[in-house]
């Protein structure tokens, strides 16, 4: 059985690979159907990644934030506490507090929890200290009230004399009277307050903490 070259026309039995006439191949492909690429489905709908929205809120302690509103609030604390009366402790409590609020006006999508909270006040407790004992020493120098303190802690320590008649206790008494006595129960001094702020700034944070997520479940 022969059929015609593709290429010159000429005649080429079954089964022959060339054209004898020109060499053309003779091979023959058989095209099938055309293979249909499989469809996706179209219920099936492919996001870009941009187009989702985190919704989820910021759970860890942004320090961008949190120093500068914990400054804030350490400032006002310290003021508060230079207050005769030191506002009755409430400057320690509103240094956590305010430190929190400051925190969530700079960072509306945090999510404070009383933890965070307890530790940016406890972050404005340490800044507010720090100012209170610059602004103690400044007046102590500028305003001369280091004399004023002096003749307090005297006094104070003479009417403890007075009310004991242990010659321990009034050995002890007697040193305090010294000047380095005076010091050290300055020193004591300095360290109880330190502790008070960290302890009720952090009491105050964790409180305003636990208010806001209260309010904002509602």
């Amino acid at each position: 059985m022969e059929h015609s070259c593709y290429q010159c026309g000429a005649a080429v039995d079954e089964g022959i690979a060339f054209c004898p006439q020109c060499n053309a191949p003779q091979i023959r492909v058989a095209v099938g159907d055309a293979i249909t690429s499989p469809t996706i489905d179209s219920g099936l709908e492919i996001k870009p990644s941009g187009s989702y929205t985190n919704t989820s809120q910021i759970t860890a302690l942004q320090w961008s934030y949190a120093l500068p509103a914990a400054a804030l609030a350490g400032l006002i604390a310290a003021v508060m506490m230079l207050i005769p009366g030191g506002a009755f402790g409430l400057g320690m409590l509103a240094s956590g507090a305010l430190a929190v609020l400051f925190y969530r006006r700079r960072n509306p999508v945090a999510n404070v929890t009383p933890g965070i909270g307890a530790r940016l006040g406890a972050l404005s407790g340490a800044l507010g200290f720090g100012i209170f004992a610059i602004f103690t020493a400044a007046g102590m120098l500028i305003f001369r009230t280091g004399g004023q303190l002096r003749d307090a802690l005297l006094q104070a320590i003479q009417q403890s004399a007075a009310r004991s008649s242990d010659p321990q206790a009034q050995q002890m008494l007697e040193y305090l009277k010294s000047p380095q006595g005076l010091a050290l129960m300055m020193a004591l001094g300095l360290i109880v307050m330190g502790v008070a702020f960290l302890i009720f700034s952090s009491l105050g944070g964790a409180l305003a903490a636990a208010l806001l997520r209260r309010k904002d479940r509602h």
